[in-house]
């Protein structure tokens, strides 16, 4: 096209426009481009606006809550809100455990504070309260030990006095001999038998004498609560007189077989020994139902039962007399032992008079007897030893010390010197009576040198004769011949 100024035509290659349709003829196709390009991007906008709002609707058309959906944030929100309770609950037990054991250290600190004052105080003050209770516990230790001794001698006296009251009316009385001054004693009018001289009595008195004393003596021993050494059996159902055990078998034995308890009649003492029954002792009489002098004649074994009797018996009274600080002259003497008759009225009516003899001093050897007590043992003897009490009990070591100062002699030692004494004493007869059995035996042919066969004209005795030395006359008929005796 031709240019409206100047009318010439066109040419790109040597005239360049020059005017303005030049110019507009020259950027007509960029701007034509330039036009496609805004329309496409507004195309593109209004697809990218599109897009967006679709998008935008979709996600809110998603995210709409449904009733399932917010049942489900209702239930978990009370499981957090639950949860949150139970983590502040614990919370404020932690805090009031925390609290608690605070205050249990704080009490603990105050109570090892108030112990460290009071271990402090009792260490300050230990000796001088020690010192007050061990006062205390000694003043009431030395309260009842004196009510006890005075309560063990008021029994003393009591025991005394029973022991007295009971000797007198059982009718003890002691006599003196206008043409000897010898004393005599009687025990319910009968006379007490003296050991050394019972071949003079009778049977019959010397039974009575030794079962009135066996009677007293059960007696003295009962108020006394003493255990004899010797144990006594008094007459009972089974056996009417009284017998008596040797040391070693009294108060360890069972019951004794006595004539009337069993089909045998012969008494224990003279039934030949079992082996088997070795645990049974076998008791001594206290009875005769002969002279003594016949029945050392005709019967050794129960004379020697009978004189080992006795003599426990004696040895009993003697002892019973030494247990209660009464004197009986001379232990060692066979006459000062076996006085029965003196020894018991010393027991009963001197002891009291004449208070505590010399003793063994098992009280004086004691490290803790005290001078009270010491003075205790001065006066008023009879009934403070016993084996029914504690105070001042003859089986403890004090006690036993006390019986082992005795020192007696052996009651088998005794009898042995009694029997040598009686049989000693006794006169040899120079008649023996013998009875028709006797001489019809020597009733034969006589040689002329006067002797019968191997005998020479004394008369055999039985062999348990030998032991007698003489014997006294007996009461048989039959005829009398002289005996042969040595040297004559």
């Amino acid at each position: 096209m031709d240019c409206a100024i100047c009318s010439r035509s066109h040419d790109g290659q040597r005239l360049p426009f020059l005017c303005a349709v030049d110019a507009r003829n020259h950027i007509y196709h960029s701007r034509l481009q330039n036009l496609h390009l805004l329309l496409d991007n507004e195309r593109l906008r209004a697809d990218i606006n599109s897009l967006s709002l679709g998008e935008a609707a979709e996600t809110a058309a998603a995210a709409a809550p449904t009733k399932d959906v917010l049942d489900g944030l209702v239930s978990r929100r009370r499981l957090e809100e639950d949860r949150t309770d139970d983590i502040l609950a614990a919370a404020d037990r932690l805090r009031s455990d925390i609290r608690a054991a605070r205050d249990e250290v704080k009490a603990r600190r105050l109570a090892l504070a108030r112990r460290r004052s009071d271990l402090a105080s009792v260490r300050d003050g230990v000796h001088d309260r020690r010192a007050r209770q061990l006062r205390d516990v000694d003043e009431a230790t030395q309260t009842l030990r004196f009510r006890w001794s005075e309560s063990a001698k008021d029994m003393a006296c009591t025991r005394a006095f029973l022991c007295n009251e009971a000797v007198r009316l059982y009718g003890f009385r002691r006599s003196k001999k206008p043409s000897s001054g010898r004393y005599e004693y009687h025990i319910a009018k009968v006379p007490v038998v003296d050991l050394v001289t019972m071949h003079s009595l009778g049977p019959d008195v010397i039974s009575t004498s030794l079962a009135h004393i066996s009677h007293v003596l059960m007696l003295l021993s009962h108020y006394l609560a003493i255990r004899l050494p010797a144990e006594i059996t008094l007459p009972h159902r089974d056996y009417p007189h009284p017998t008596i055990f040797n040391l070693a078998g009294s108060y360890q034995h069972g019951p004794a077989t006595f004539p009337n308890s069993s089909n045998n009649s012969t008494p224990s003492f003279l039934q030949p020994y079992d082996a088997d029954s070795h645990h049974v002792p076998r008791p001594r009489p206290l009875f005769v139902d002969k002279a003594l002098p016949q029945l050392s004649d005709e019967d050794p074994a129960t004379y020697a039962f009978f004189l080992e009797g006795v003599t426990l018996l004696a040895y009993d009274i003697a002892w019973l007399c030494c247990s209660q600080g009464v004197s009986i002259g001379d232990k060692g003497s066979f006459e000062d032992l076996c006085h029965m008759g003196r020894n018991l009225y010393s027991l009963v009516f001197e002891a009291q008079r004449q208070g505590y003899y010399s003793l063994a001093k098992p009280a004086a050897d004691a490290k803790d007897a005290s001078s009270d007590e010491a003075a205790e043992l001065q006066t008023d003897w009879i009934g403070r030893y016993s084996h029914g009490t504690m105070y001042h009990f003859l089986g403890s070591a004090r006690g036993t010390d006390f019986t082992r100062s005795f020192k007696l002699p052996s009651p088998i030692k005794l009898a042995d010197k009694l029997k040598r004494k009686l049989l000693g004493d006794a006169p040899a007869a120079d008649w023996e009576v013998l009875d028709d059995d006797a001489w019809r035996v020597d009733e034969e042919p006589v040689e002329a040198d006067g002797a019968t066969n191997d005998n020479t004209g004394a008369v055999d005795r039985p062999k348990d004769r030998d032991m007698v030395k003489g014997s006294q006359w007996t009461e048989a008929n039959g005829w009398t011949k002289v005996k042969h005796r040595n040297g004559t």
